[in-house]
């Protein structure tokens, strides 16, 4: 796998990075051409001009990440609006549909299942399988980031697994700030407002978990996701809809469990289950990570319940099968107490790679 170290201002970034990461970059927009047209019926060209009605609004309220946006498509020798779509890529697949979609795609492209804990034994965990199509796992890359803001000041330094191009996933800093993702399939876009992959990337910017919270909240999102992020005193769940947001506390065990559909009320959401395993993987995951379980927390004993195949093939560890090409691609285990994380590529039951990354 791709791993890019890189350090200067946002633009300085998104240059190297797009310089280094040119053949992934273009395989994502490649990807991702062919997923709007299958998942929601959007030619290319739709996809940049619904873009095109965020680019001002990004422009104008976070310019040092349209700059890294500018830099990667410099660097890759892209188009502009290519990247940024990349970008709103969760608004684009789970926001833009029609009420009465029920396109069998739709039942079967994501699965991911995260688990944030404060173990009994005193440690922070962030973990997660990440399901998604396997053809985009060719675009995946690691990348570790020293930046720098607008008068030169050193930002939080972070390391994350993303698809090349976007410019905020799954990882942690060096204050063990972590954030993880699931996409929630809700009716709604609002381009003035930040989208998940920005939010994303403020996380890993920021300082503590509350600071960014409170960046996010004061900002709103701009579609639906559940986000999970964490730091060294737990984990919290942040629900977010195109018109709202409500956290998730972590339950009496330290966790906070989730996967693809809303578990709060969020009144004015249309939010159809098109993923009818996503309840039962929530449920199961509570069923596994008990207090005994907490109580010997570690990286393998939190891969170990990422193993979990009951329900197969679509299960917590899902499996692709028949015309259905979702798979799980990788698996995060991050402790945020100890700054230390693994990454390992393939079903946690198939590891073909692990990665570590931290400080």
């Amino acid at each position: 796998m791709l791993d890019i170290s890189v350090s200067g201002s946002h633009r300085e970034i998104g240059l190297a990075v797009g310089t280094q990461a040119a053949k992934q970059v273009a395989g994502s927009i490649e990807f991702y051409r062919l997923l709007f047209k299958a998942f929601n019926d959007l030619e290319w060209s739709t996809v940049r001009e619904q873009t095109a009605t965020f680019q001002p609004y990004l422009k104008a309220k976070f310019p040092r990440y349209y700059e890294e946006i500018e830099g990667i498509a410099e660097g890759a020798k892209v188009e502009l609006l290519d990247v940024l779509a990349l970008n709103i890529r969760t608004e684009i697949a789970f926001g833009l549909f029609d009420e009465d979609s029920r396109r069998p795609m739709a039942i079967a492209v994501d699965g991911c299942t995260t688990l944030g804990w404060k173990t009994p034994n005193g440690h922070s965990f962030l973990s997660q399988n990440w399901d998604w199509k396997s053809k985009q796992k060719p675009n995946l890359i690691i990348l570790r980031v020293q930046p720098k803001g607008i008068s030169g000041e050193q930002l939080p330094a972070f390391q994350m697994i993303t698809e090349a191009g976007i410019i905020g996933k799954i990882g942690f800093n060096e204050h063990g700030v972590g954030c993880l993702l699931n996409g929630i399939r809700a009716k709604g876009v609002d381009p003035q407002r930040m989208p998940i992959h920005f939010a994303l990337r403020t996380i890993l910017e920021s300082k503590s978990k509350r600071e960014a919270l409170d960046k996010i909240e004061s900002v709103g999102l701009a579609g639906s996701s559940h986000i999970l992020l964490g730091d060294e005193t737990g984990p919290t769940g942040l629900e977010c809809t195109s018109i709202g947001f409500q956290e998730i506390p972590a339950d009496n065990l330290g966790r906070v469990v989730h996967a693809n559909n809303l578990i709060l009320k969020h009144e004015g959401v249309y939010e159809p289950l098109w993923l009818e395993d996503s309840p039962k993987r929530t449920a199961r995951m509570q069923e596994l990570a008990t207090e005994e379980v907490g109580n010997r927390a570690g990286f393998e004993s939190i891969l170990e319940l990422f193993k979990d195949e009951q329900g197969s093939p679509a299960a917590i560890n899902r499996r692709q099968h028949g015309n259905n090409d979702s798979n799980t691609l990788f698996n995060v285990v991050y402790d945020l107490t100890k700054r230390k994380g693994i990454v390992s590529m393939g079903r946690p039951t198939e590891i073909e790679e692990q990665i570590e990354i931290g400080f």
